[in-house]
């Protein structure tokens, strides 16, 4: 009889297991075919990616800039394009899978590290958000998996070279999003309840892990103390901040933003592990066929579990005190996802008797399940918004914009202005040689922003090209820009959307060419 660690050939969730980087590099190559294929249109975040990284900084405004500075980099290489987009987007959502992996590992054999690595494809921020429009939220996501595995193996293993690792990680996390702070405040009290934890974190070395950590952050953070408001203040104000709101508004936001993030992966497991998940004692660590044949809980669970359920408290706690004390009223699920992503490896070290293979086949195959749901959803997306007659960016007629635009004389070379951060990102893709910059509004920052586009075409001797969409440019968009620049024709387009009914109307366009001046 086969056993149940060795894989046959009707035995593909061993299969998964034995080999996952395999079955991972062709989901990481689908989804990056999917995106280049289905639209040249750009969303949210996508766009601010493509406008920011077309030059190096040390910070890029409300987020830290590691995800821009690989953006950039990618793109020197392919262009703005959505290939580069794509490609820097999949790599990291597939270093985060790793890392989980990796993390678990110190802790579980690899079923076990495959499921807890799996269960991020069932926590929709990371499972599907990610694939629509997230940028930072997936790169602190990996790196707090990075961070829990240097820890993990210090605590196993004491070495000065875990500590580095973990600087590495903390001072790469904290310029993926600010608020890895919290997780790593969370995490290093979480190892300073725990005796052999403490021990470890505090051995010889330990040094090590703010050294590189403030050296990897320090150029930027010396940016950043300049520049303090501009990296804070549109973070407070989506956290909304108010009196006006009260404390229950504020937990139930939260609890949403926590049900959102873990309840379909909550669901698996309830479905998956049913009365496993309610007996008492600690449980066993089963091996072999049946769960009947198992070992006692291995040593590090001494520790393990009251790390990972600390740490669990601390941050939920944290939440809470953000609420009644700090008056945050406002949560969203991406914010959550990187502190409570190791809630699945807390579960199998709490309940070990979850990790016997007849237990995991459900699971497993709802891991696969949803992971091939979601990347045939994401192919569709443009196709599904024409079924829904609501079009969003990437239906829009990218190509043909451009060809309009070229064949009415612009010349590629000019600096663009668009409406909205989106339209310019997207005309930026497909003349690479521009400068594109969003000049939104509302006065008076759109005349400034003007003013600056403005000033740069007139020293770089080119023109400016000036794009409004319709469906997003306020109508007092042209006024703005014609109180500050000379009057010009605005010409209009009206193209079909891609991918929609051909009862839909038309998009309208305008858009005012401005030539550089002829030099004398």
């Amino acid at each position: 009889m086969t056993s149940a660690h060795t894989p046959s050939s009707r035995d593909w969730h061993a299969r998964l297991y034995e080999h996952p980087l395999v079955w991972l590099a062709l989901l990481t190559v689908a989804h990056v075919v999917s995106r280049v294929a289905i639209s040249p249109g750009m969303k949210w975040d996508e766009s601010e990616q493509i406008l920011w990284a077309q030059q190096f900084a040390l910070g890029y405004g409300p987020q830290p800039p590691l995800y821009t500075w690989m953006q950039w980099v990618v793109c020197q290489l392919l262009g703005p394009s959505v290939l580069a987009l794509a490609l820097v987007k999949q790599v990291l959502i597939a270093l985060s899978y790793v890392l989980a992996w990796l993390a678990a590992r110190t802790l579980l054999e690899p079923p076990g590290a495959w499921r807890v690595a799996g269960a991020l494809v069932l926590m929709l921020p990371f499972g599907w958000h990610a694939l629509r429009d997230q940028t930072h939220s997936v790169l602190v996501t990996a790196m707090g998996f990075g961070a829990w595995w240097a820890v993990l193996r210090q605590i196993r293993t004491p070495k000065a070279a875990n500590f580095a690792w973990l600087g590495l990680f903390c001072g790469l996390g904290m310029l993926s999003k600010y608020s890895f702070a919290l997780f790593l405040a969370a995490l290093l009290l979480a190892a300073l309840t725990v005796a052999q934890a403490r021990r470890a974190v505090l051995a010889p070395g330990w040094w090590w892990a703010p050294l590189v950590g403030l050296l990897i952050f320090a150029p930027h953070g010396y940016w950043l103390l300049s520049h303090w408001h501009q990296a804070t203040a549109e973070t407070l104000q989506k956290m909304d901040i108010s009196a006006q709101r009260t404390w229950l508004q504020g937990l139930a936001s939260l609890g949403l933003a926590v049900l959102s993030t873990l309840g379909l992966w909550l669901l698996a497991v309830l479905l998956s592990y049913g009365g496993r998940l309610w007996g008492s004692g600690p449980g066993r660590y089963p091996v072999g066929a049946t769960v009947h044949a198992a070992i006692d809980a291995p040593v590090w669970r001494s520790w393990a579990w009251p790390l990972l359920g600390r740490y669990l408290l601390i941050v939920c706690l944290a939440l809470t005190g953000m609420v009644l004390l700090g008056g945050v009223s406002h949560f969203k699920q991406r914010w959550v996802l990187p502190l409570l992503s190791i809630a699945p490896l807390a579960l199998y070290v709490w309940r070990p008797v979850c990790l016997a293979p007849a237990a995991g086949r459900g699971y497993t195959t709802a891991v696969v399940g949803v992971a091939l749901l979601f990347l045939v959803l994401a192919t569709a997306r443009p196709w599904i918004a024409g079924w829904r007659g609501d079009a969003d960016e990437l239906n829009h007629p990218v190509p043909e914009l451009a060809a309009q635009l070229a064949r009415a004389g612009y010349d590629g070379r000019g600096v663009i202005v668009g409406s909205d951060h989106m339209i310019a990102a997207m005309l930026h893709s497909r003349f690479p040689q521009s400068f594109a910059i969003a000049c939104a509004g509302p006065d008076p920052s759109q005349a400034d922003c003007i003013r600056t586009a403005h000033a740069r075409a007139h020293a770089a001797g080119v023109g400016l090209l000036l794009v409004a969409r319709r469906d997003r440019a306020p109508a007092s968009w042209w006024d703005g820009v014609f109180a500050v620049l000379p009057a010009a024709a605005v010409h209009a387009l009206d193209l079909p959307l891609d991918k929609m009914p051909r009862n839909t109307p038309p998009l309208r366009y305008e858009y005012a060419w401005l030539p550089a001046p002829i030099a004398p």
